[in-house]
């Protein structure tokens, strides 16, 4: 939605101007009044006999057929009802500051409302025509917002309900719009979030619980809009028309039987407290992402989960200072349910991205191509680990152990996508080194996550071990490409077994028996057999010292001898 649009031009313009006093009105109203006197003077309505100004202004006559001239009539009117409205608010805000209700200002407040109300209705009138839909509707929206306030304050429960009905089915329908269409314009989401919070949403409330046909003391104000928006007899009808004509189930009455009032997450039950997100969880479960394909078909339906996720977000702020501990509780598991849904939205979103990037033609879109995977996947394992840090994972063993696989799988994929630029680069050992360590610490077992399942289908046991095959095929191809290449460039050195008739020195022996380097385990090598006969004749003796053990040997026997004659037979000898 453009700044410049009807309800940019109106509800935005005054939203950028902070006003908040009565003076700060009132001088927004004179700049209003000096733009719609320009306009004026360029389509040439002026009227200067001010004497006889009702029979001679022009301004009344604005209808289709001028409008289709001109865009800028509608334009007048268009500011003629907003200028009129500001000078209501102008009023209101003074009879807040003082604090009490003079009747007076009161009655004036009233009349510049239903004058702001007269002139929406000719301004409706004169945009009957008007090709642009969307356009049409911020007209229609604009409309029913003035004359749900004047109904408002006149206390007319049943219509304002009714007209308040159709501008909150107006302003979802232009807020769904932006969604669908991947616009980041920030101030129209805004614009429209202001005024639902602001505006619609409270005075909508209002209507619905002082109506007395109403026996319900608090609805989802989602469903009452689709329920009592056909009670509406101001000619603003034309809203449910058009978006009906865009999107019919848009203005579908949802039963309230089919509405959930409570989540399961991991045997935690959680009682929805918001009826609006009840609808809306209702509404994403219908969502058939099943048959998603594309990346972007992921977007929206990550929009309206991260919506699911500010609302109850902003439920649980307001009740941060309840002393019920089992709402608290509630508020607890709803909020990671949330926030776990809407992540594994975005994991499987990134998977589709990686999955439809271009093929490449050559080895520099190729490594291209990788890189953007690479980075992909880095934000991947990012919002991996955000699950691992949600409230309530931690105390749950076997989540917590999966999604802790979940995050090795997706970095084991990044090395696998780093190892392919490698080969691709014609680095062939760099890639077998990244595929050797890869199986080593990835076992890919049949029971690789304990859980049963993960949101959208993002991963499995049956597509962990598809990937374990590719990778043991790979491996085996990069392996075999690396043999190849390392043999042809000679980069093999002649190991000792390889020649069994050459005894190379001990350092060269050493070398060469088993390259270390290269990862793996030591295997032994095959030896060379000597018999023990031939190696017996290398065996020598010291013969100068088996000399001298022989001459030792025969004096001793000499010196026994002498001693033996000299014994007990020696006298026979002597004399």
């Amino acid at each position: 939605m453009a700044s410049s649009s009807p309800l940019g031009d109106t509800f935005g313009r005054r939203l950028s101007a902070y006003l908040t006093t009565p003076q700060d009105y009132r001088k927004y109203r004179e700049r209003l009044s000096r733009e719609v006197l320009r306009l004026r003077h360029e389509l040439n309505i002026v009227t200067r006999d001010t004497k006889n100004y009702r029979e001679k202004e022009q301004t009344s006559g604005i209808d289709a057929q001028k409008y289709s001239e001109n865009e800028k009539f509608g334009t007048v009117l268009l500011l003629l009802a907003e200028r009129s409205l500001v000078h209501a608010l102008e009023i209101k805000s003074m009879l807040e500051i003082k604090g009490q209700q003079t009747p007076g200002y009161k009655k004036l407040m009233l009349g510049k409302l239903k004058l702001a109300v007269a002139t929406s209705t000719q301004l409706t009138a004169a945009v009957a025509q008007e090709q642009d839909q969307l356009k049409k509707l911020e007209f229609l929206v604009f409309a029913a917002l003035l004359h749900g306030q004047y109904a408002i304050n006149k206390k007319r429960w049943t219509e304002a309900r009714s007209t308040f009905s159709l501008a909150r089915i107006g302003l979802e329908f232009l807020g769904s719009q932006l969604a669908e269409e991947g616009n980041s314009d920030l101030f129209g989401k805004t614009l429209l979030d202001e005024i639902l919070d602001t505006l619609v949403d409270p005075s909508l409330a209002l209507a619905h619980l002082q109506d007395s046909t109403s026996t319900k003391t608090a609805a989802d104000l989602r469903t009452v809009s689709r329920k009592y928006y056909k009670e509406n007899t101001l000619g603003l009808r034309e809203i449910a028309n058009i978006v009906s004509a865009l999107d019919p189930a848009f203005v579908e009455e949802i039963a309230e039987e089919n509405v959930p009032r409570h989540v399961t997450w991991r045997s935690h039950e959680a009682q929805i407290y918001n009826d609006e997100l009840a609808v809306k969880l209702n509404q994403i479960s219908r969502v058939g992402w099943q048959s998603f394909k594309e990346a972007n078909d992921y977007d929206a339906l990550f929009s309206q989960w991260a919506a699911l996720v500010e609302i109850h977000q902003g439920d649980v702020d307001k009740s941060a200072d309840e002393d019920d501990m089992e709402k608290t509780q509630a508020h607890a598991v709803l909020l990671t349910y949330l926030k776990y849904n809407m992540l594994f939205v975005k994991v499987k979103r990134d998977l589709l991205l990686i999955d439809q990037l271009p093929l490449a033609a050559n080895t520099a879109k190729l490594l291209m191509r990788n890189r953007d995977a690479l980075r992909i996947y880095n934000s991947v394992v990012v919002t991996t680990e955000e699950l691992k840090d949600l409230p309530g994972v931690y105390n749950d063993e076997d989540l917590y152990e999966s999604l802790e696989e979940l995050c090795k799988l997706f970095t084991v994929k990044r090395l696998a996508v780093i190892a392919a630029s490698y080969a691709a680069a014609n680095k062939l050992p760099e890639a077998l080194r990244i595929y050797l360590h890869i199986d080593r610490t990835f076992t890919g077992s049949e029971s690789y996550f304990k859980v049963d399942e993960f949101p959208y289908n993002v991963a499995s046991n049956a597509q962990v071990q598809e990937f374990k095959k590719e990778l043991t095929a790979l491996m085996a191809k990069v392996h075999t490409l690396t043999q190849l290449q390392r043999e042809s460039e000679g980069a093999f050195p002649t190991t000792v077994a390889e020649n069994v008739h050459k005894f190379p020195a001990s350092i060269e022996s050493l070398q060469n028996i088993t390259n270390i380097t290269e990862p793996g385990a030591l295997a032994p090598v095959l030896s060379k057999p000597v018999l023990f006969d031939v190696a017996f004749n290398y065996i020598g003796y010291n013969s100068q010292k088996e000399r001298t053990m022989k001459k030792a040997s025969t004096k001793e026997e000499n010196d026994s001898g002498d001693k033996k004659k000299g014994g007990f037979f020696g006298i026979f000898g002597r004399g």
